[in-house]
């Protein structure tokens, strides 16, 4: 028998008071939404951040009357949802997912949107880095790693989301922190890389939350965590700047709308996915990817989004200045 006061039963309850505040809120939006949302995810299929916002699309719909149909759009670094924003109209109805590159792009390339002209709604979560082995491989932490790096510079191959995604900036400046020599792969995403290291043919991979499932199974193995601070899911696993290496990815994600999105609706889909983030179902997923809530309102992300603009200018200077790297 389910316990009256049960997390799932909490959860219910409090989706019935959100479903019917956000019904009183559609008198003022208009009825909104009216039509199926489009949300746009700028990753394939299958990836970490899709597996995270489809969930979160099926429980967001369920209190939306209306479907919320995930878009995939993968490549030009993480940008294409931003792209879409700054053409679709301001009606709510198309939505995306603005990972950390959407700051840094602009600096890099030339693009079709301003990161400060779109409407921000709500922050979800961040994505937890690490470096990731094969189970059965010869390094069994990291200091292993860098003094086998030192011996055979160029030799031991790292994957990493890229060229200038953040996984990717972050090997860079841990190469020139830890003054090791290594050859860098880039791929366009976590699954695809994952699935080359479990089949020998990069060494190591810099690793979302993809590769929590294959460390459970006993395939993969974390040398260290990227984070800030150690994950709960891997508490055994330190932290580079515990090794003294100052180096850390931190790169949350969110949901944004296009420029001009009334506060109304803004507050429609903001309620909706804040429940849907905070459902079992939501938390489950997050879990699953080892990836924590990292919950901001929508004048909280904005104000991420104008302070991170600001610095990956900083950033992305001194990383072409260092690495000489050329935007293709």
């Amino acid at each position: 028998m389910t316990h009256p006061f049960s997390p799932r039963r909490r959860w219910i309850a409090t989706a019935v008071i959100a479903a019917w505040s956000v019904t009183s809120g559609f008198a003022l939006a208009q009825s909104f939404p009216s039509k199926p949302i489009k949300l746009v995810v700028p990753y394939a299929a299958g990836g970490p951040t899709d597996s995270h916002l489809r969930v979160l699309a099926q429980q967001a719909s369920v209190l939306l009357g209306q479907a919320v149909v995930v878009e995939n759009k993968p490549g030009a670094n993480g940008t294409f949802g931003a792209a879409e924003l700054a053409r679709a109209q301001a009606d709510g109805h198309t939505l995306a997912v603005l990972p950390a590159s959407t700051y840094r792009e602009p600096y890099l390339n030339k693009v079709a949107f301003d990161p400060l002209k779109l409407t921000y709604i709500i922050g979800l979560t961040d994505y937890t880095f690490g470096i990731a082995v094969k189970q059965d491989a010869p390094w069994q932490n990291w200091n292993d790693f860098v003094n086998d790096a030192r011996k055979r510079p160029g030799k031991i191959s790292v994957g990493a989301a890229g060229p200038v995604q953040t996984p990717s900036i972050a090997l860079s400046e841990l190469v020139q922190t830890a003054k090791i020599d290594l050859n860098r792969v880039p791929y366009k995403g976590d699954a695809e890389q994952a699935a080359d290291l479990l089949g020998g043919h990069i060494d190591a991979s810099v690793l979302s939350g993809v590769a929590s499932s294959h460390i459970q199974a006993g395939k993969m193995r974390y040398l260290v965590m990227l984070t800030p601070k150690r994950v709960a899911q891997f508490p055994q696993v330190p932290t580079l700047r515990e090794l003294g290496v100052d180096a850390a990815i931190e790169s949350p994600y969110g949901i944004a709308g296009p420029e001009g999105l009334a506060p109304e609706r803004v507050r429609v889909i903001h309620d909706a996915f804040k429940i849907a983030l905070e459902s079992p179902e939501g938390r489950k997923i997050l879990d699953q990817l080892n990836q924590p809530v990292n919950y901001r309102s929508p004048e909280d992300f904005a104000q991420y989004a104008k302070t991170a603009f600001a610095r990956e200018k900083i950033r992305m200077e001194r990383f072409k200045t260092t690495s000489g790297a050329s935007p293709q």
